[in-house]
């Protein structure tokens, strides 16, 4: 079967939106995962069966936004599986409105892991067939890096509690944004929003982990690392470019 696109269209709710009326980046992430899963399973690589055992885990993720998604607007989502590589899967997703002007794009990287061993798995030892991969043209058709070497400092210390875990036992990865955006100075996002963010997960998070999480900010870029306690393991890495809302 041929890696064919999948939509989802979307009505922007205040109750999705910050205080600025800009639709949440946890909100997008959530829904785009929500896509991920519908795609997989028109493309005949995700059902019922094979989600007992196993799951697709997003390891790596750019989005870039042209402007903010605001309240009340209407868009649509659009995703297709753009590659694989043994063990390594790329997706590509993009955002438009209702006029069809694109808003944002995003390239993900995942990985199929069995739920219980927690190890990663090869689609063949699973059962699944990958399908044909067409090659498009995509707006990102790479991760983008985040930068090395920044003087990071302590901002905050958390704990994964309840609300943070998903049905797959894990800190669940709209979670991690959420965190990332309350390590921010509340008063960033009156006039700033990130106009292009990339996103490491490193290793997982479990309930009661503790997460010491640091910052790196200056005009034109963030950097926000989660370690554990003891700053051992790097549990997460994101990094962002400042962009400045046109009102």
């Amino acid at each position: 079967m041929e890696n064919k696109i999948s939509r989802l269209k979307l009505l922007i709710h205040g109750q999705e939106c910050d205080y600025s009326g800009n639709y949440k980046i946890s909100d997008l992430m959530s829904k785009l995962s929500d896509l991920a899963t519908i795609n997989a399973k028109e493309i005949a690589i995700w059902n019922e069966e094979i989600a007992k055992k196993y799951t697709f885990v997003l390891t790596k993720e750019t989005i870039i936004l042209k402007r903010p998604i605001k309240s009340e607007e209407l868009i649509n989502l659009y995703t297709r599986a753009s590659g694989y590589k043994r063990i390594q899967f790329s997706r590509n997703y993009w955002v438009e409105d209702e006029n069809k002007e694109e808003i944002a794009t995003i390239y993900s990287l995942w990985t199929l892991i069995d739920i219980q061993k927690r190890r990663i798995i090869k689609p063949d030892k699973a059962g699944i067939k990958m399908p044909e991969i067409i090659s498009y043209p995509y707006a990102l058709d790479n991760f983008h890096e985040i930068k090395d070497n920044l003087e990071l400092s302590l901002v905050m210390e958390r704990t994964v509690l309840y609300s943070d875990i998903d049905i797959n036992q894990h800190f669940n990865n709209s979670r991690y944004i959420e965190w990332v955006f309350d390590a921010m100075p509340i008063d960033f996002f009156k006039n700033h929003y990130f106009k292009e963010m990339s996103v490491i997960f490193k290793k997982e998070m479990t309930p009661n982990n503790k997460a010491r999480i640091y910052r790196f900010i200056d005009n034109d870029y963030v950097k926000i690392v989660f370690k554990s306690s003891d700053d051992s393991i790097v549990y997460f890495e994101f990094g962002g470019y400042i962009g400045t809302m046109d009102y």
